[in-house]
């Protein structure tokens, strides 16, 4: 598999549309065992601390940035993400979320700053996305690092339990356009409960199946992914 593969992190992993919030700005902060995204490992299977900032206009337009540690082939590093969008949940409780949002990283050695074009819509519970690749850029002169094709479908479902716990199923695929055939499909069950003013605690199991592990140096590299996390979130 690529380094590209592994070198992308966003604060819009959530599969489902979020319109719920009330219009201004707020705030998040948070940490977690293990940064997952898309079913990959961010930090090497080790820990991050995590925030952002958000501003959501009354129309359902809204921006905001978020910034995590990383860590990529043993280098240490920050991701800042920024995004801009458009959110509207109608009557009928149909929901919906297109934007656009570019992923940064420093040091750039390590990395290929790209960005994606994302669509996103849901309805009693149901959620579906589509992101695609609009920008790459490349650490080489090769060109099939030039392409801007790549796409990742998701699909999932959430729900509410009793006394401020949820759940959430995700399953999704991404496509790589690139002839080598990097293309693989991710899997995650969570488990959040909220404590008040303490926030959201999540435990979640990550499921890869077609990563390339010789490539990642990782036998484990399809094995299941356990992780622990905190997110806080303040309005202005």
């Amino acid at each position: 598999m690529k380094i590209r593969v592994l070198l992308t992190a966003t604060v819009l992993g959530s599969l489902f549309v979020s319109t719920q919030a009330l219009a201004g700005a707020s705030a998040n902060i948070g940490a977690t065992s293990n940064y997952l995204w898309r079913g990959i490992t961010q930090t090497q299977d080790g820990g991050a601390v995590q925030a952002g900032l958000d501003y959501k206009a009354d129309n359902g337009f809204y921006v905001g940035t978020w910034t995590s540690n990383a860590k990529f082939a043993g280098v240490a590093g920050t991701e800042l993400d920024l995004y801009a969008g458009y959110a509207k949940e109608l009557e009928s409780g149909l929901s919906y979320d297109v934007g656009v949002v570019n992923y940064g990283y420093h040091p750039k050695a390590v990395s290929r700053e790209f960005a994606e074009a994302y669509g996103k819509v849901a309805y009693k519970g149901v959620g579906a996305e589509v992101d695609y690749t609009i920008s790459k850029k490349s650490l080489t002169t090769d060109p099939v690092d030039y392409k801007k094709k790549d796409v990742y479908y998701g699909i999932g479902y959430n729900g509410k339990l009793a006394n401020d716990w949820s759940y959430a199923i995700k399953t999704g695929k991404y496509n790589f356009d690139d002839p080598t055939g990097d293309d693989y499909g991710n899997t995650q069950l969570s488990l959040t409960k909220t404590v008040g003013k303490a926030g959201d605690f999540t435990l979640a199991v990550d499921k890869t199946s077609g990563q390339d592990a010789i490539a990642l140096n990782d036998t484990k590299a399809n094995d299941a992914k356990v992780s622990l996390s905190w997110k806080k979130s303040f309005d202005f």
